[in-house]
Parts: C-alpha cells; sequence; structure tokens
C-alpha cells in the first residue's frame, strides 16, 4: 500500500501561516474595538462590557465545546468558527457606515466573536496532535507563540494607521474580517497523518464528566492546570495596570510608553525560540516551572528597582526597564508553548477535545475577576505592591511544582505509558 502522508511541513506551514494572518486580525481588534467603543460613548464602563462580553463565553460554552469537539469533525468546526468571525466583523463594519451606529452591535460581535473563539482554540489544539509527529509539537507550538507576539506588535499599529487613513473603523473591521476568510482558507490544506478514532457517542453529561475525571486523576495536567488558574488570577492585574505602572511608578513618559511594551513583547519572543531547546534539554515539566518563575521574577526585579529606574532619562529608563519586563514576557512564552504540548500529549486522542477545552476553561475562569480586582486593589492598596505580591505568589507556586510530578515529566514518546503517569 503506498504511503500516502504528506510532507511534514506542508501541514506545519499551513497551520502557522493560517494562524498568523488569524492573530494578526486579533490584535487589529485589539485597537480598533476600544477605541470605536469610545468614539460611540467615551464610557469606560463600555469597555469594561465589551471585555466581558467578549470573555464570558469561555465560562458560558469552555466545557461544552471539548465535548462537541470530541463528536465532530474538528476541521469543520474551525472553518465555521472562523467563517463566523468573519461574518461578525464583516457586519460590524456595515454598522459604522450606518447614521446611528449602535455600541450594543459592539457587544453583540464581541460576544460571537469570543464564543468562536472558545471552539476555534480549543479545537486546534486538540487537532494538531493528529497533523504532527509528537516531536514536532513543541516547535509547531513555539511557532504559533512567535505569531502571537510578532503580530501583537505589529496589530495596534496597523489598526490605527487603518483608521486614520480615511478608511475609519469599516476599514478596520474589514480587514479583521478578511484574516478569518484566509484563516478557514490555511485550516482545509493540511492532512491528518494520525486519524482521530471515531467520535464518543455517550450522552452528553457522563462524557463530559469522564473528561474532568481525567483531567483531575493524571497528576500533571491537575498540576500545570492549577498553576495557570493561579498564574491568571496574579499576573492578569499586573496586566491590567501595566500602563499605570509604567507611566506613573517608572516615570516613562505617555508619550513613548509604547516603546517600552514593544521593547519588552520582541525580547519575549527570545522565549519562544528557546521553548524547543530547553523542552529538549530541562522535559516540558521543567520548562513549564521555569517559565513561571521567570515571570514572578522578572516582575519582582522590575518592581523593586522601580524607584531606581524612575530615576533615569526616558530613554534610559525604558533601556533599563526592558531587561526584566522582558524576561518576564519570556517566562510567559516558556510557559504557554510547555503548557499547550503538555494538553496534547498527555491525554488519550478520544477525550483530548474535553481535556483540553476543560484545563483552558478552570485556567480562563478567573480572569475577568482578576482584572476588576487589579484595579480596586491597586486604588486600595497602590500598584506597586500588587506587582511586588502578584509576583511573590508566582515564585511561591513555581517552588511548589518542584514536588510535583510535572517537574520530572520530559515528553511522550507515542511508544506507551509515561512511567510518572498519573492516578
Amino acid at each position: 500500500m503506498p504511503d500516502r502522508t504528506p510532507p511534514l511541513g506542508r501541514n506545519a506551514w499551513a497551520v502557522i501561516s493560517g494562524q498568523a494572518i488569524s492573530l494578526l486580525g486579533n490584535n487589529i481588534a485589539l485597537l480598533a474595538i476600544p477605541l470605536y467603543v469610545l468614539y460611540l460613548t467615551g464610557s469606560a464602563s463600555d469597555l469594561g462590557f465589551t471585555m466581558a462580553s467578549e470573555t464570558l463565553p469561555v465560562l458560558l460554552f469552555g466545557f461544552a465545546a471539548g465535548v462537541a469537539l470530541d463528536r465532530m469533525s474538528i476541521r469543520r468546526a474551525l472553518v465555521v468558527a472562523d467563517l463566523g468571525r468573519a461574518a461578525a466583523f464583516g457586519l460590524l463594519a456595515l454598522a459604522t457606515t450606518t447614521e446611528a451606529p449602535s455600541v450594543l452591535a459592539v457587544f453583540a460581535v464581541a460576544f460571537l466573536v469570543g464564543s468562536l473563539g472558545v471552539l476555534f482554540d480549543s479545537g486546534l489544539q486538540a487537532w494538531l496532535p493528529a497533523l504532527l509527529p509528537d516531536d514536532r509539537l513543541v516547535v509547531v507550538n513555539s511557532r504559533l507563540q512567535f505569531a502571537g507576539v510578532a503580530t501583537w506588535t505589529i496589530g495596534p499599529p496597523l489598526a490605527g494607521f487603518l483608521i486614520a487613513t480615511g478608511g475609519g473603523y469599516a476599514l478596520a473591521f474589514g480587514v479583521d474580517a478578511v484574516t478569518f476568510l484566509v484563516s478557514a482558507v490555511f485550516v482545509l490544506i493540511p492532512v491528518e497523518t494520525r486519524p482521530r478514532p471515531a467520535p464518543a457517542r455517550d450522552p452528553w453529561w457522563p462524557s463530559f464528566t469522564a473528561g474532568l475525571r481525567y483531567l483531575w486523576g493524571e497528576r500533571r495536567l491537575r498540576a500545570a492546570t492549577i498553576a495557570a488558574m493561579v498564574w491568571n488570577l496574579t499576573f492578569v492585574p499586573m496586566e491590567a495596570l501595566l500602563l499605570l505602572f509604567s507611566t506613573e511608578t517608572l516615570d516613562i513618559p505617555e508619550g513613548i510608553v509604547g516603546w517600552f511594551l514593544g521593547a519588552q513583547a520582541l525580547v519575549g519572543t527570545s522565549g519562544v525560540l528557546l521553548a524547543p531547546r530547553l523542552s529538549r534539554v530541562l522535559g516540558l515539566g521543567r520548562t513549564f516551572v521555569a517559565g513561571m518563575a521567570l515571570l514572578g521574577g522578572g516582575f519582582l526585579t522590575l518592581a523593586l528597582a522601580s524607584s531606581v529606574i524612575a530615576s533615569l532619562s526616558p530613554v534610559w529608563s525604558i533601556v533599563v526597564a526592558t531587561v526584566p519586563a522582558g524576561a518576564a514576557v519570556t517566562g510567559v512564552s516558556l510557559a504557554n508553548v510547555a503548557f499547550f504540548t503538555l494538553r496534547q500529549q498527555l491525554p488519550p486522542e478520544a477525550m483530548r477535545g474535553r481535556v483540553i477545552a476543560a484545563s483552558r476553561t478552570l485556567a480562563w475562569a478567573g480572569i475577568p475577576v482578576a482584572a476588576a480586582l487589579g484595579g480596586l486593589l491597586g486604588e486600595a492598596i497602590g500598584v506597586l505592591p500588587v506587582y511586588v505580591g502578584a509576583s511573590l505568589v508566582l515564585l511561591a507556586v513555581a517552588a511548589l511544582l518542584v514536588l510535583t510530578s510535572l517537574w520530572t515529566y520530559r515528553a511522550a514518546s507515542g511508544d506507551g505509558p509515561d512511567p510518572a503517569g498519573g492516578a
């Protein structure tokens, strides 16, 4: 029988290229949507409602999406998610040209895009093991992280350019719609090299609980998911207060603070480039722990050195602050690559969608609360104490992870069960 397995490069190229284009659209919307809301109402509360509309679907549909993904063609689900998001942004582009645009349209689009994003993001992670051998998952995950960081640097300035050149918000949202159409085309290219098992036909509730039981029983995934929950509860407040921390605590002028944010993102790409090599040398578990320690250590160093940095000239303050901040973003990249790969390698194929979606939902569950809590704590005790306290929590969790079986996990070989497996 002839070998019908396509070259590895085709699948990897299609996934990375399609996602790079899609992520560019996401990061155009990252600036275009808040600017449009401010243009319509000028209300800070409406900005909060917009963010809540986009993140709430993770809590509402995260678990259900996992069960659905184990019962359907993932390729078809990804195409539907991309086409739905393209339609949503296309309709929003049209809405901006009407005589009386409504902020309610923005809330509706944010909710729809967030809901379809839950399906797409979990589905893509669950699909990759069917497209790539285990030893290439880290490489592709790291390239996807690099695409995320690179488009995060390019997307917002591009959005500002599109809005300012005369096309306005309609052009920005229209370009965003096109990126999702292109992404849908790239989803059609890969060929599964390891076909998935036949879809489960169990009732929904037993299927859902089986995924949760596996996640809780697999000691390494349980440890990583709990750590990710704490990560978000501590990192999100720092992220929400980053602009305030940069301008008030570090005394970086507002006119050039964008250079600081861009510089730390640029340094953070080193984590993406280092992830495949570190995972081979240290193992996936230790790479995850190292990333968490770098995040906590980087921001703790930045907080403790803030008074010194604030005393420097603006240019030198950016240069000096970029070192620890860049180390923290490097830690984010390392931990994300390791965490994504862990979730792809450890669960059995038949319940991979449920386990990944459940892990993502639990890890993201505290984000809306953490963002609000960060603002309240920043007002109550100050921005600097929030950074110090959150960084210490991250370092403590990283130290505790050394005592778990996650610390010793390297990578699945695909030849049999791992001796350090979960209960």
